[in-house]
């Protein structure tokens, strides 16, 4: 199993930031990701916990689970199906105000499922969910920079 953790300092206020996060419907807007769809509303906000969304990223799909939510500083996942098949643990985001911003903590563990290959495929996966990692929140950035302009 690896711990990928994934910082970021972006310059807009938490809620902007946290809603750009959740919001399942702008993840295609992100590079290398076709589409995300909600296949079940959470239990007391649209994204919120128990909500389901699918991935699709080219030779990646995800099916992951909301575990935990607590608007605007944390939200947890788990992804629950996955092809290549993935052990995925944990997946946690975690948000926070800071000067000039709201710091950004995205931490996963994950490992390969099969045997002898995947700890050879586990630090290539590593470094493609980093840059993903990077691509989305840059995404986000960019959204809650012109939502908080917006007001």
């Amino acid at each position: 199993m690896h711990t990928l953790t994934t910082t970021r300092t972006i310059p807009a206020p938490i809620d902007d930031v946290f809603e750009a996060y959740v919001d399942h419907e702008k993840f295609s807007q992100v590079p290398l990701v076709r589409s995300c769809e909600l296949t079940r509303r959470g239990d007391t906000e649209k994204n919120g916990l128990g909500a389901v969304r699918e991935l699709d990223c080219g030779p990646f799909q995800f099916r992951e689970e909301i575990t935990g939510f607590d608007r605007p500083h944390r939200m947890e996942y788990r992804i629950r199906e996955s092809r290549p098949s993935l052990e995925h643990t944990f997946g946690r985001v975690d948000l926070a105000e800071v000067p000039g911003g709201t710091l950004v903590i995205w931490t996963t563990v994950f490992g390969v499922r099969v045997p002898v290959v995947g700890k050879l495929v586990d630090p290539v996966l590593g470094i493609a969910l980093g840059i993903s990692f990077g691509l989305i929140l840059r995404n986000v950035e960019k959204r809650a920079i012109a939502s908080a302009n917006r007001r």
